[in-house]
């Protein structure tokens, strides 16, 4: 039974719009407008997830002569020479620090 549930680890969950869960509900049982107002008003009293995409980036030498570690998305200056930050993020832009070395 528990191998048919959805997997609820947050990594894995997929967003989309209201609008979009609403039309294809919709589109798949072939609802006339009747029920098809219903199906977008119980849709659209669900609460909403605060989302954003996330970007991915990674520290890399830059600045004069390579002597800097920056975020490669913004190019944000996150060291002293040749010190690899170890933050997880960039705080300028964001970024998680994931795409590897």
């Amino acid at each position: 039974m528990a191998e048919n549930l959805p997997d609820t680890n947050v990594g894995n969950i997929e967003y989309t719009s209201k609008e979009d869960a609403s039309d294809a509900v919709i589109k798949y049982l072939q609802l006339d407008y009747a029920y098809a107002w219903g199906v977008r008003e119980a849709i659209n009293s669900l609460p909403s997830a605060d989302v954003a995409p996330v970007v991915h980036s990674r520290w890399v030498l830059g600045g004069y002569d390579d002597m800097y570690y920056v975020c490669e998305k913004c190019r944000h200056k996150q060291s002293e020479y040749y010190v690899k930050p170890t933050a997880n993020f960039c705080p300028n832009c964001g970024a998680k620090m994931d795409k590897g070395d």
